[in-house]
């Protein structure tokens, strides 16, 4: 069922089919509109609207890997409570081609996507437009308001539904996963956005430039939203993360090595700016939760006894934990709690798989196999960086998600595809290796 429907969520038929609909809605509601519907918002709000939503591309507000909400609900939501249902999908379709082409070397969006992002924001508009304008019998001044909350529902439930036709292709997750992902995660800054705009449409009616005063409200939301770790508290977390470091004198500096590491992988993938930063740090303090392993299991020689494999185990879920007292990394937490889980879904603590893992625990994953493979440990030798990169090679789309493994791989000079012969080779050489690099059950153990 599930890999049926990544088939129908493809690249570009997504685009010529929400395209086509988009389109067809467009002149069938100017079709409607031949009468005209009484506007109270000219060419000059028109365009300050427009302008709103086109600024906030340049500043999102990051919730998870490919997922960035913009403060341009309020502008979008005003276009369709101001204007009538077609010029107001209009305007939609036009700011929303506006932003995305501007925002596109910073963010990589290929045509088909952005294609897709004005069709569903034109006819989710469109319909918010039309509930907006809905005339409802009775004076009572709840009855007259009642079209701006249905303006305001179409507007979020159509935004939700439809996301995850623009980020199903591109990240492989389901659909039901992202709207879940998005409207925990998203859904406080969206409400608060819905609520500004209704109180500017209501102040509108009196004062039609008091829609312009929006924008203080708006910053103040995205200020409100925008989460990023400040330097003290990073300091913090790198000095425990060296804590952490120096109680094993063969693994002292991994975490830095990791840090490294990710930084070469996200560079071979094209990505910077916050989200990129973000996946830094946590790669930096990924260990943290071993702090409060013991000694004698932390830094012991010889295998772990049942007990202590399920302390081990425990430690990422206990990096998370202390990490939850920082609000600024509430973003970076998951990415912590699960850089051990297993593209197959064999991994722990919770056994996600494939694009259930957070990209950034993925990311981590790979970086940390590496350095685990190529560092002395008590109990073998280090491997040759060319011996750990077969093993990579091997592990793609098992352990290891498939593009970063190749982007780590072209970052440290490494051959991306496998040698003649050698998968044989690696299959007997994951099956020797000891803990702490992979075994047959996929866990890294205590000492990586």
């Amino acid at each position: 069922m599930h890999r049926n429907l990544n088939r129908l969520m493809l690249q570009p038929q997504i685009a010529f089919v929400s395209g086509s609909i988009a389109l067809f809605a467009l002149v069938v509601a100017y079709g409607a509109d031949h009468a005209g519907v009484a506007t109270i918002a000219g060419p000059a709000i028109s365009a300050v609207l427009i302008g709103m939503v086109v600024l906030a591309y340049q500043f999102p507000v990051y919730i998870r890997h490919n997922t960035k909400i913009c403060i341009m609900s309020i502008p979008l939501y005003l276009m369709a409570i101001l204007l009538p249902p077609s010029l107001a999908a209009t305007a939609a379709g036009l700011s929303i081609a506006a932003g995305e082409y501007i925002a596109r070397s910073q963010r990589g969006t290929r045509i088909q996507d952005m294609a897709t992002n004005v069709a569903r924001w034109v006819l989710i508009v469109l319909v918010g437009s039309a509930l907006a304008h809905l005339h409802l019998s009775g004076q009572q001044p709840v009855a007259q308001e009642l079209p701006l909350l249905f303006a305001a529902a179409a507007l979020w439930v159509g935004d939700l539904l439809t996301l995850p036709l623009v980020l199903s292709p591109i990240s492989g997750e389901r659909p039901g996963r992202i709207i879940a992902h998005v409207a925990k995660d998203g859904g406080p800054v969206e409400a608060m956005q819905y609520v500004v705009g209704m109180i500017g449409a209501i102040a509108a009616t009196y004062q039609i430039w008091a829609v312009v005063m929006l924008a203080i409200p708006a910053v103040l939301v995205y200020l409100a939203f925008k989460k990023e770790i400040d330097g003290e508290t990073f300091q913090l977390l790198e000095s425990m993360a060296d804590t952490v470091d120096l109680r094993d004198p063969y693994t002292g500096g991994h975490s830095r090595r990791v840090a490294d590491l990710a930084a070469g992988a996200l560079h071979e993938l094209g990505m910077q700016g916050q989200e990129a930063r973000l996946i830094k740090v946590a790669a930096r303090i990924h260990d943290l939760g071993k702090v409060g392993l013991p000694d004698h299991v932390l830094i012991k020689p010889g295998a772990l006894s049942p007990q202590e494999e399920a302390m081990v185990k425990s430690y990422p879920d206990r990096g998370a934990e202390l990490l939850a007292r920082y609000p600024d990394f509430s973003r970076g937490i998951e990415m912590v709690r699960y850089h051990h889980e297993r593209w197959d879904g064999r991994g722990y603590p919770s056994g996600l798989k494939g694009a259930e893992i957070p990209f950034g625990a993925r990311l981590i994953a790979v970086a940390d196999s590496f350095d685990a493979m190529t560092s002395e440990r008590p109990y073998r030798r280090a491997l040759s960086a060319e011996r750990a990169a077969e093993i990579l090679r091997d592990g793609r789309g098992r352990q290891w998600d498939p593009d970063i493994v190749n982007a780590l791989l072209r970052s440290i000079d490494q051959p991306v595809d496998s040698l003649p012969g050698s998968r044989d080779k690696n299959a007997s050489r994951l099956r020797e290796l000891p803990r702490g690099v992979t075994n047959m059950a996929g866990v890294p153990l205590a000492g990586q």
